[in-house]
């Protein structure tokens, strides 16, 4: 048995798989004080006393820390001439024509950011030797400053770290009790802010997510001794590498659900997908083709949320490999409001769980975008999340009524649809990101929506990206929990090379992937990883030699020695072209090289789900509408065209041939809206496929 659970803005989904493949589901409200003994609590009601074999969990507590400031009091160390590094960001800012933008504060104030005396060269020698005394007396400091991490940084560490390996020793030495964390451990690569800003956010994480996970074990460690955790990049570690490379769980949430939506397209064949997650404070899509999720290798931390690849430089770098998510603050808790003009606005600040939508009965005032779904009749009137949550529906037309709808001069209903519309808008620019912006036609796309409120609004905005097919999976309201099930152990390892690809010899580039090889045996080894099962991935970072940032490559694992270069150029040339529309016959830059660790963790696949159609708990969840099957149609309003239409309420197993909109799919975690024009029908896999006529 193993138990998978993600904290989301407003609630945390469990999903159980029992030893003999059944599937249970639960969802509870992400109060995360208490969140661990609320998913234990959901556990045993489902569960029994069975043996638990794991947990496998998806959090935002890395990413919330730092965007609330509430990281660990950390210190940094680096070399004399480079204390402002941090600062400076390496002059990057999100646009240069933004009058009213604000730089984020460092991560590490200047007090606590101390220069020691060494210089190691570009080409790796040593130049200054550490000065040891000197060293002793700047930790001498941090110590009195009670610091409980120190990130260490130097220049050209990452081509040789003899000078963080001596201070690392140091540290051991007069500071045994604070974290300590090398950049050239944590991110070997080029580039001087990048490395010390990831080293700067991963070692002011350590102590916050190591309280936590601590917290965590201690609650349900009666159930299971063992956590892994949801990393970025969509493979899962233990708990206890997670405490040492926390920065790899930033986007621990949103990885998974792309992680099953990209599973999901690999076994049904969807060659190109847009996977849609809304939740209740954001919504996030990211780009498949051919089942892989595009990959960055890395991202920034802080700034806000950030519709385009455009701009950066507005907060924290952090250059570990990720998941390439694009998200806006446009969940189903969004806050409607009035500007100062009186023009409507959605977002990004969210009512959360607590007090959540108005509808939701829990002191929430300020409607919300489900609020506005609730008045539309698009959402059942009465409870959701398997009837284990009342609506107040009343409660959600008097708080637009009364806040927006007298103010605008405008119905209850012209205003609840213009709230989904000026919502919809923003997750528009979401999807544009991660297609357009990246060389691809959307209308070529299938749209892959789940989360709470993904389902309800899939149809209108394929409509206005011209897409003509939305699939809607099986759990789409716990569908990143269900991703936490299908992750494989994975690490990811970087060596520098920063050579002209002309001049690179196989034979290095090759001994330094064996290199990376045995490391990530040993260390997956010693997670309790069969090595057998280990199985690599191999990369490249190219770029012009001019150009300041890299494009990530399959390395070829087949190619002839001799032709090496020139298969690399060739496809550096290719992607190139696709991303940014050009290429030149300039000469080329191979960066780095990566390497890929996975090993699978458990064997899960959605035909396996869909087979489960009879058994009881899936029938139980799936087959029988919220409402008792007392009410068979709902009045909901469609936009000033169609006005309100009596549409019919369905479940998802009650659809066995093709229907015709305008329909209403009512499910335990969400609920899929087919508008008029549209049909939807279910597949082979269990997914409502809608397709506009």
């Amino acid at each position: 048995m193993r138990v998978a659970f993600d904290i989301g803005g407003t609630f945390t989904d469990v999903i159980i798989r029992a030893d003999d493949g059944r599937v249970f589901t639960r969802k509870v409200l992400s109060i995360l004080h208490r969140v661990g003994e609320d998913v234990a609590g959901a556990v045993r009601a489902l569960a029994g006393r069975e043996k638990i074999e794991n947990f496998v969990h998806g959090t935002t507590v890395a990413s919330n820390a730092v965007i609330e400031g509430t990281t660990a009091r950390t210190a940094l160390i680096t070399t004399h001439g480079f204390r402002d590094e941090l600062e400076m960001r390496g002059q990057r800012r999100p646009n240069i024509y933004d009058v009213n933008w604000d730089r984020l504060p460092p991560l590490i104030s200047r007090s606590l950011r101390l220069e020691v005396n060494e210089r190691i060269l570009g080409n790796g020698s040593v130049e200054q030797p550490l000065d040891l005394e000197h060293a002793r007396s700047t930790i001498q400091k941090l110590v009195a400053d009670q610091v409980e991490a120190i990130a260490v940084c130097l220049i050209n560490s990452y081509l040789n770290p003899v000078h963080e390996r001596q201070l690392a020793r140091l540290l051991a030495e007069m500071a045994p009790r604070t974290v300590v964390c090398l950049s050239s451990e944590i991110h070997p690569e080029i580039k001087e802010y990048d490395r010390a800003s990831t080293t700067a956010v991963n070692a002011s994480l350590i102590p916050v997510v190591d309280r936590y996970l601590t917290r965590l074990e201690q609650t349900l460690s009666p159930l299971s001794s063992r956590i892994l955790v949801m990393q970025s990049n969509g493979g899962i570690m233990s708990a206890q590498a997670a405490r040492r490379r926390p920065a790899y769980m930033i986007e621990s949430g949103p990885a998974a659900g792309v992680l099953a939506a990209a599973r999901l397209a690999a076994e049904c064949e969807l060659d190109k997908v847009l996977s849609l997650d809304m939740g209740g404070t954001t919504v996030k899509a990211c780009l498949i083709e051919r089942g892989k999720p595009l990959e960055k290798p890395g991202a920034e931390i802080g700034a806000g949320v950030n519709a385009t690849r455009l701009f950066g430089g507005g907060g924290h770098v952090v250059r570990v490999p990720s998941i390439d998510i694009v998200e806006a603050g446009a969940g189903g808790g969004s806050i409607a409001w009035l500007d100062d003009s009186g023009a409507l606005r959605v977002g990004p600040r969210s009512a959360g769980a607590e007090p959540g939508p108005v509808c939701y009965g829990h002191d929430g005032t300020e409607p919300t975008v489900t609020d506005a779904n609730v008045v539309l009749g698009y959402m059942n009137p009465r409870a959701i999340a398997g009837a284990t949550l009342k609506i107040h529906s009343d409660a959600a037309a008097a708080a637009i009524d009364n806040q927006l709808a007298s103010p605008l001069r405008l119905t209850r209903l012209e205003v609840a649809y213009g709230i989904t519309q000026v919502a919809n808008s923003a997750m528009t620019r979401v999807l544009r990101a991660v297609s357009t912006e990246r060389g691809r036609d959307p209308r070529e796309f299938t749209l892959l929506a789940f989360g709470g409120a993904g389902p309800i609004h899939a149809a209108a905005l394929a409509e206005d990206m011209g897409i003509s097919r939305v699939v809607v999976p099986l759990y789409p309201g716990l569908f990143s929990a269900l991703g936490l099930l299908m992750a494989d152990y994975r690490h990811d390892y970087i060596a520098p090379i920063a050579s002209p690809l002309a001049s690179v010899r196989t034979d290095q580039v090759l001994a330094r992937y064996d290199q990376l090889r045995d490391r990530a045996r040993t260390e997956m080894t010693a997670e309790g990883v069969n090595s057998n099962t280990i199985r690599f991935e191999q990369q490249v970072d190219l770029k012009y030699g001019y150009q300041m940032y890299e494009m990530t490559l399959p390395f070829p694992d087949d190619v002839d020695a001799s032709k090496l270069s020139s298969a690399l150029a060739g496809a550096f040339t290719a992607a190139h072209n696709q991303a940014y529309g050009y290429h030149r016959d300039d000469p080329i830059e191979l960066m780095s090289i990566r390497l890929r660790a996975l090993a699978s963790a458990a064997s899960l696949s959605f035909a396996d789900l869909a087979n489960q159609r009879s058994a009881s708990a899936l029938s139980t969840a799936f087959d029988s509408p919220l409402e008792g099957g007392a009410q068979a149609e709902r009045e909901a309003y469609f936009g000033p065209a169609r006005g309100v239409l009596s549409t019919p309420l369905r479940s998802r197993f009650a659809i066995t041939a093709r229907e015709r909109g305008p329909l209403i799919v009512e499910e335990p975690d969400t609920t899929v809206v087919v508008p008029p024009d549209w049909t939807v029908e279910r597949d082979q896999f269990g997914n409502l496929v809608l397709t506009r006529s």
